[in-house]
């Protein structure tokens, strides 16, 4: 015992020691697209529910109380709140509790958030992150041995995918972590236990022999303890799916995972039907009861009503199953709704690392050659095929959905490196060289991509050139363009608009606009426009937002500045035109164009407010091409209540782009040049700007466009 000790206790202090050394350092650095006006709105609407024992408001997509523009949804993603409601109280404590929680809530920085707060924010999601790889260590030792154990838990600790999502406050790496035990304990507990007792007329006869040195007493005394051990791990595996199933909906398929893996097993060991089926249904009750007090005791809206939070929550999984991405996904350079079948296959090579490739191939190739794999090796292999198989099925696909397969496919490259440390030409040296070996090289690859674990990418499968094959960033990198605006003149006053804003925003000191009334830049060019700088992020290049036509008014030019994240350019930063005006409802010709905004100034570029009698401005209207032709140009004036023209605007240059009219792209940002003539009798007063496309060649007009803005004349001074 002393013996095993003296090797466990330093091999979990590694594996735990391992998993932090690379999720703590850099936790400020950089914030998610998800996390602010997402899971840091849930937690805090979370916790409030909390403190005033509203039990009914830890649902989320229920109502919001105090906190505006939190993006709700009825996944449940209660553990991602619980773990956010734990970093808030942290952050709380940590500031020295000033005042009570309750009014500490009202008062935090939530939009933008203040990134000096994400240690704590992300602390509890980092610990559970550490505590599944404990774990793999701990139960691992009676499924790979000591030294298997200790290479699964460093692989599961030092992936990069894994590593990136649990450095941050979301549900992915947490749902992973929870299916995972679940799956581990059920193998610790089932497949790896001796056989079972039944009982029959006239005795207990074992389903696996005895020993001939153990007496029978002993021989029954083993298979109680064994059959309790069990037990006891398939209550631990039924509570860690209740807890996945709390984190994302789709761990719904541990259960029935489980259930098939159980019942595969029963049979295996040689079990007939009938009693095979008895003890299914008993083992099944056991971990479904742990699943079910384990949802209904960490998810107080259960306390209220059962039966509302779970009908939500499989009416938005089917919803979800047979929806698309909201804007769009991209695959092998398409712009697509449903990657299809081979997204999933592509993303766990682009994703995984060499190291674990090889491994998993290395594990292939025995188990064929040799014609036989442990019933350990077949479970995780089926529950890695039959998880990815139902992703697969759904409509809405991300790279993201697939990492609960993660830990698994680590688990086979695992035995893969196990297997050849064990040949009999590399045994000699040490059958643990060549598996440590292993491990160190995962760890030289990863060192490099720190902070950014994100932007790593296979470099066997292209790596760097990922961005021709699938959608890229979270919003790591926009955190480099806000530094590198930081140090711009007058950076304080500048007004930038970003993809992502909330990501960009806490980084930023000048003004980040994100929307000009309903118009966000994943829609419109008018925030861009309206903007000094406008930044732009690879995914949303990607699947060319707002506009084709828009992003190539932009590109045009060079950009000022480029974000690059370990060989791959993450942001660009243009410079931007400054519109005065942006015109925040839709002025649109159907067919033909939409205006977006103008700037008025003097005939030497001097900002205009208003304008006087007898003067000449220059107006210069920039708007969107949608169709219109050059022929029919764009006209301009003045009219008063009355429908009278009290200003002309005479055409100085019109249809002016960065572009030949040939490449136009609809969405092309034009701008067209006026010189504003108010005519000497007008008198002082709003005048109600009148835009239109003509057709010189028939004197019609094609169409008005409808406007409600306003300048106004003053008195000549």
């Amino acid at each position: 015992m002393k013996e095993r000790l003296r090797f466990d206790i330093p091999a979990l202090a590694f594996s735990l020691l391992l998993a932090l050394a690379f999720r703590l350092p850099g936790l400020t650095v950089f914030l998610t697209a998800d996390e602010a006006r997402s899971w840091f709105g849930r937690a805090i609407i979370f916790l409030d529910a909390l403190l005033r024992a509203d039990w009914a408001n830890t649902l989320p997509g229920s109502e919001t109380g105090f906190i505006e523009n939190v993006s709700l949804s009825p996944a449940p993603g209660v553990t991602t709140m619980w773990s956010g409601a734990l970093g808030i109280l942290l952050e709380y404590l940590r500031q020295g509790a000033p005042g009570s929680p309750a009014d500490f809530l009202r008062t935090m920085p939530f939009d933008p958030l203040d990134p000096a707060m994400l240690f704590s924010l992300r602390l509890s999601g980092v610990l559970a992150a550490v505590a599944v790889v404990g774990l793999t260590y701990w139960w691992g030792r009676a499924l790979w041995g000591r030294w298997g154990a200790l290479l699964v838990a460093g692989f599961v600790a030092l992936d990069p995918f894994y590593l990136a999502l649990s450095r941050v406050l979301g549900h992915d790496a947490l749902v992973s972590g929870f299916m995972w035990l679940s799956l581990l304990a059920f193998l610790r507990g089932t497949v790896s236990s001796p056989g079972r007792t039944r009982k029959k007329r006239g005795g207990i006869p074992p389903t696996s022999p005895r020993p001939p040195q153990m007496s029978d007493k002993g021989f029954l005394r083993s298979q109680a303890e064994g059959d309790r051990r069990r037990r006891l791990f398939l209550l631990a595996s039924g509570a860690a799916g209740g807890l996945a199933f709390l984190s994302k909906y789709p761990a719904l398929f541990m259960g029935a995972f489980i259930g098939l893996a159980m019942l595969v097993e029963y049979l295996r060991r040689g079990d007939n039907l009938s009693m095979a089926l008895k003890l299914w249904l008993a083992d099944m009750a056991l971990w479904t009861a742990a699943a079910v007090v384990t949802v209904f005791v960490v998810w107080p809206a259960m306390w209220v009503n059962p039966v509302t939070p779970i009908a939500i929550i499989l009416n938005d999984a089917l919803r979800a199953a047979s929806g698309s991405h909201d804007k769009g996904s991209y695959f092998l350079g398409q712009i697509v709704t449903d990657p299809g079948p081979l997204f999933y296959p592509l993303v766990t090579l682009l994703r995984t690392t060499p190291v674990i490739f090889l491994g998993v191939l290395i594990w292939l190739w025995q188990a064929i050659r040799q014609r036989r794999a442990t019933s350990i090796a077949v479970t995780l292999l089926a529950y890695v095929l039959l998880y990815g198989l139902l992703v697969t099925v759904g409509g809405k696909k991300q790279d993201r959905y697939i990492l609960p397969a993660f830990p698994a496919l680590m688990a086979l490259a695992g035995l893969g490196w196990l297997y050849l440390g064990r040949l009999p030409f590399l045994a000699r040296r040490g059958p643990w060289i060549l598996p440590a070996a292993a491990l160190v090289i995962q760890i030289m690859m990863i060192s490099s991509y720190a902070p950014y674990y994100f932007s790593y990418y296979n470099p066997f499968a292209g790596g760097q050139r990922v961005t021709d094959t699938m959608l890229v960033g979270w919003g790591e990198g926009l955190n480099e363009a806000a530094a590198w605006l930081n140090i711009q003149p007058e950076a304080a006053s500048l007004n930038v608009t970003s993809w992502y804003s909330t990501t960009f925003e806490p980084y930023f000191r000048g003004q980040a606009i994100y929307k000009i009334e309903d118009e966000k830049i994943s829609r419109s060019a008018k925030p861009g426009l309206a903007a000094d700088y406008v930044v732009f992020y690879v995914n949303q290049i990607q699947r060319q937002l707002p506009s084709p036509g828009a992003l190539q008014y932009f590109r045009a030019e060079p950009p000022v500045h480029t974000v690059r994240l370990n060989g791959i350019d993450y942001a660009w930063v243009y410079a931007s035109e400054g519109v005065q005006r942006v015109i925040p409802n839709e002025a649109r010709l159907v067919g033909q164009a939409e205006l977006l905004g103008y700037n008025l100034t003097s005939e030497s570029g001097q900002p205009l407010d208003t304008v006087y009698p007898e003067s000449v401005a220059v107006l210069s209207l920039f708007w969107e091409w949608q169709g219109k032709v050059p022929e029919e140009p764009i006209g301009l004036s003045l009219i008063d209540q009355q429908g009278q023209t009290r200003a002309w605007g005479n055409p100085i240059e019109q249809m002016q782009a960065p572009l030949p009219f040939e490449q136009w792209q609809p969405g092309m940002v034009v701008r067209d040049e006026f010189a504003l003539v108010v005519f000497p009798d007008t008198p002082p007063g709003d005048y109600r700007l009148s835009v239109w496309i003509s057709r010189p060649a028939t004197g019609e007009t094609v169409g008005v466009f409808p406007l409600d803005e306003i300048i106004s004349v003053v008195p000549r001074p």
